[in-house]
């Protein structure tokens, strides 16, 4: 596994030889989305702000997402036609965690997603087609492009000047006071070349370093049935936020529930240990109506369901390997990026297979043809009858859509397995990003928000709330540590 090579940023507009301010009113670890969401919002509210970046470029995990947020009830859905409600996504969010999400947590997701979608857009993030995604009772996925995305919010962190924004400085410690229950927390210790510099933050430090998806002592600790998930997400995901917390007595959540993402391209397969984890496509043909099926030409599972759990499911596969079939009515859905429904481009990108019949594809994939063939024809005769017998499915995406037989020529296979794209688990919080320990206290000026917060995704997860919690419970610490900062 070769380490990531992050992309070029234009740094044009970044401060020549920023010196990093020792006192602040707010400091923010992490310059992903979270994070520059955080700073923004504390910047907003009269805050003087450090937002500290661990690697040379700003994105994170946030740049290689799919780019998708939930929301419901905007005016891009009332355009589309798509009715939707706070109580549906609601619904849908307590539904796809398993019924095990904090309700506190549901509720100030519900309550804050509109207004900052509106932010969003006027921060210059320019969003796609809505979509439709897993465990969404109705389409509200919003696709944005990542990069543009996030080179949007960074262009505004530039142009603030209560905000200084330094790269390439890591922090692992943090400053504190009092034992125990009694525990204040008020800067960083940071690390800038060989140099540690105390930094003081008077309201507060927000966590939003992300996950530990790079850390395989950590997998293995809390999440060691994704030991053989591929491991992406941002190159320095490794837990450094987690651990922070931890350190001071944070509690933590939903450390067990740890998933991968089915739908991953394998740009080098049939070589399955080389995989570039800069060039890594998810593309989800399955909520068009594909099928998935493993090595041997066998379907393992209902497609419509989270593919988060078909990610689990792809793990126990042979070779932990999967493959997405489908035909030529279904490549003709295909919908431009930014979304996970681009198959044209995968196609065009040489990860995606072409052939007249099932059986030539087969022989590209080094799938049983025979197998591949009388699954292919099983389940064309359960769409006839509106179910499919072997698993149940019913609908493309949970209970929307309809099956489409595969029988159109040409056909197409996808080649694909489960990544680790980000760990959704980690510290638990109350409804103002304040970090808790495990007697459900809140830790003195201790903020976190984005990937290291724990207790929303329980056991499942819905598309688009990644980077929607990222946005929505980021603009919160940055708003309530400002405030604290004032008082």
């Amino acid at each position: 596994m070769r380490r990531q090579e992050w992309p070029q940023q234009d740094d044009s507009n970044e401060r020549e030889s920023v010196n990093i301010p020792v006192q602040n009113d707010v400091v923010v670890l992490g310059g992903g989305l979270a994070g520059h969401c955080a700073a923004l919002a504390a910047a907003e509210h009269g805050a003087s702000v450090l937002l500290l970046e661990k690697t040379p470029n700003y994105g994170g995990s946030s740049v290689q997402a799919a780019g998708s947020f939930a929301f419901a009830r905007t005016d891009a859905q009332r355009e589309m036609g798509i009715e939707d409600s706070e109580e549906k996504l609601a619904e849908d969010l307590v539904s796809a965690s398993g019924n095990r999400a904090d309700p506190v947590l549901v509720g100030r997701y519900v309550e804050l997603q509109a207004d900052t979608y509106e932010w969003l857009k006027r921060q210059g993030v320019e969003f796609h087609k809505i979509a439709l995604s897993s465990n969404m009772s109705v389409p509200r996925t919003h696709p944005t492009n990542p990069r543009q995305l996030l080179d949007a919010l960074h262009a505004k962190v530039m142009n603030n000047a209560r905000i200084t924004y330094v790269p390439s400085v890591a922090a692992s410690r943090l400053l504190r006071t009092g034992h125990g229950s009694t525990v204040t927390v008020n800067g960083v210790l940071a690390y800038a070349a060989n140099d540690a510099i105390e930094v003081n933050a008077r309201g507060g430090v927000v966590l939003a370093a992300g996950g530990f998806s790079r850390n395989p002592q950590l997998i293995e600790r809390f999440s060691p049935q994704m030991a053989k998930a591929m491991p992406a997400g941002g190159a320095a995901n490794v837990g450094d936020g987690l651990l922070m917390g931890w350190s001071v007595g944070a509690d933590l959540l939903d450390m067990s529930f740890v998933n991968g993402t089915f739908g991953m391209g394998l740009t080098r397969y049939p070589d399955l240990h080389l995989y570039a984890e800069d060039e890594a496509l998810l593309r989800l043909a399955i909520y068009k109506g594909a099928i998935a099926v493993n090595l041997e030409g066998r379907r393992f599972a209902d497609e419509s369901m989270s593919y988060k759990t078909l990610g689990e499911i792809c793990l126990r596969q042979p070779k932990a390997i999967g493959f997405q079939i489908f035909d030529q009515k279904i490549m003709e859905l295909s919908e431009p990026a930014p979304n996970s429904h681009d198959l044209a481009d995968a196609y065009k990108k040489g990860l995606v297979r072409k052939a007249a019949s099932i059986s030539e594809l087969a022989g590209m994939l080094g799938i049983d043809a025979v197998e591949l063939e009388r699954t292919v024809a099983r389940y064309n005769e359960g769409v006839k009858k509106g179910k499919d017998d072997e698993f149940g499915r019913v609908a493309l995406s949970k209970s929307v859509g309809k099956m489409v037989a595969l029988d159109t020529a040409p056909y197409y296979g996808f080649p694909c397995a489960t990544a680790v794209l980000a760990t959704y688990c980690g510290l638990r919080v109350n409804a103002d990003m304040q970090v808790l320990n495990v007697y459900a206290e809140p830790i003195e000026g201790l903020y976190a928000a984005g990937e290291l917060v724990g207790g929303f995704h329980g056991a499942g997860y819905m598309s688009g709330t990644a980077l929607g919690k990222a946005a929505i419970f980021g603009r919160v610490a940055g708003r309530v540590s400002a405030e604290r900062a004032a008082r």
